[in-house]
């Protein structure tokens, strides 16, 4: 008989006050792919765009090849963008969550990212919500990381 192995999803909040969502999500981007994983960005339609034009500009000598909604290409990304909580086109194990937006199922997500900035209150208030039932689910690990003055991440719950 085989072992049963017991997957626990880590889910860690990023509470942005020194660096723009933009900023924070490259750099996770960079650390996700260097870790040899995929990464799908959940989010509403008007950042989607956005996020699509930054991550192919975001440096001049520089960029983070990936897909978007029902674009092509699915087959080969690394990095997939979409706005429908529903699919998971590239089977990513790492989710990158802004905006209040939460995947439907957390089947076979090994890691999440929520990011919120911390200059809008309706973000900070979404992302308490969260928190409590995140916290409150069978199967996973909650973190939070603030920003010091400098902007370096520190963990604090």
């Amino acid at each position: 008989m085989q072992a049963c192995r017991l997957v626990m999803t880590q889910i860690d909040f990023y509470h942005l006050t020194q660096s723009p969502l933009e900023t924070a999500l490259i750099m996770l981007l960079k650390k996700t792919l260097a870790a040899g994983k995929t990464g799908l960005i959940l989010c509403p339609k008007p950042v989607a765009s956005g996020l699509d034009d930054l991550l192919w500009s975001y440096e001049d000598d520089s960029w983070l090849p990936h897909g978007i909604d029902d674009g092509a290409g699915a087959d080969r990304a690394k990095v997939w963008i979409s706005t429908d909580p529903d699919t998971n086109p590239i089977k990513a194990p790492f989710l990158f969550l802004t905006h209040g937006v939460m995947p439907s199922k957390w089947d076979a997500v090994e890691r999440a990212f929520i990011l919120f900035d911390g200059g809008s209150d309706a973000q900070v208030e979404q992302a308490r919500v969260q928190w409590k039932q995140i916290s409150a689910m069978a199967g996973v690990s909650a973190s939070y990381f603030g920003q010091d003055d400098d902007g370096r991440w520190q963990k604090k719950a």
